[in-house]
C-alpha cells in the first residue's frame, strides 16, 4: 500500500443537539462489549521493522491502523458526512481527535495512512472487538467500525459519522448536524465513565 502525505485540519466547531429533552447518557451499541467477541490482537500486529510496532486491520471499506504509541489510531475512508478532501480520522494518544485527515500536500504532514512493510491487514469480521495499544474497535454491522481510545471515540459508517470527546473539549472535528444520525446518537457527544475501556 502506497504511503499517501496528509496533514490533520482542525474543525472546531460543534453540532447542535436538538431542542427537545435529552435522553439519559447511555453506551452506544458500537461500545457494548459484551455484545462481541474478542480476537486475538497479535494476528494483526506487523511485525517488520518498518511498521514500528503498528496493528492494522480491515472493515468492508474501512482500512484501520494502531499505534505506533499508546492509543493512537487511524482509519482511512470517507462517510458521506465528512468535508472535502477527507482521506480518513485519526485520534493521537487520547489527548486530541478525531481529526478528520486532509490531504494537503503543501503541508508538514502530520498523519500517513500507509503499510511500510506491504504487510496485509486481517479482517475484523461482523460481531468481533479487537484491543489493541489501548485502544478498541469493533465492526458492529457490515461496512461500520467504531473505535474508542478512552474519552475519544468514532463511528464511521458510509452515509454518516459520530465523534465522542471528553466535554468542553475543543481538539477535534465536527460531528455533521443531527438530522443525519440515528436519534440516540443526536444527543450526546461525550460517552458514560462506565464500564471501562480495556487497557
Amino acid at each position: 500500500m502506497a504511503a499517501a502525505v496528509v496533514a490533520v485540519t482542525p474543525q472546531f466547531a460543534m453540532s447542535a443537539a436538538p431542542a427537545s429533552a435529552a435522553p439519559p447518557l447511555t453506551m452506544p451499541v458500537e461500545f457494548d462489549l459484551a455484545r462481541y467477541q474478542p480476537v486475538n490482537p497479535e494476528r494483526y500486529r506487523a511485525l517488520a521493522y518498518a511498521d514500528n510496532g503498528r496493528g492494522y486491520f480491515t472493515a468492508g471499506r474501512w482500512t484501520c491502523q494502531f499505534g505506533p504509541t499508546y492509543r493512537y489510531v487511524g482509519c482511512r475512508g470517507k462517510p458521506a458526512t465528512a468535508p472535502p478532501g477527507t482521506l480518513g480520522v485519526a485520534i493521537s494518544g487520547d489527548q486530541q481527535g478525531p481529526w478528520w485527515v486532509i490531504n494537503r500536500p503543501d503541508n508538514r504532514p502530520t498523519y500517513r495512512f500507509a503499510i511500510p512493510s506491504g504487510f496485509r491487514p486481517p479482517q475484523l469480521a461482523v460481531g468481533k472487538r479487537i484491543t489493541f495499544g489501548g485502544t478498541t474497535c469493533t465492526a458492529p454491522r457490515p461496512d461500520v467500525v467504531a473505535c474508542r481510545t478512552g474519552g475519544r471515540a468514532l463511528i464511521l459508517t458510509p452515509s454518516w459519522h459520530k465523534f465522542f470527546f471528553p466535554a468542553r473539549d475543543t481538539a477535534h472535528s465536527a460531528n455533521p448536524p443531527a438530522r443525519f444520525l440515528p436519534p440516540r446518537l443526536q444527543y450526546w457527544n461525550q460517552l458514560p465513565a462506565t464500564p471501562p475501556i480495556p487497557r
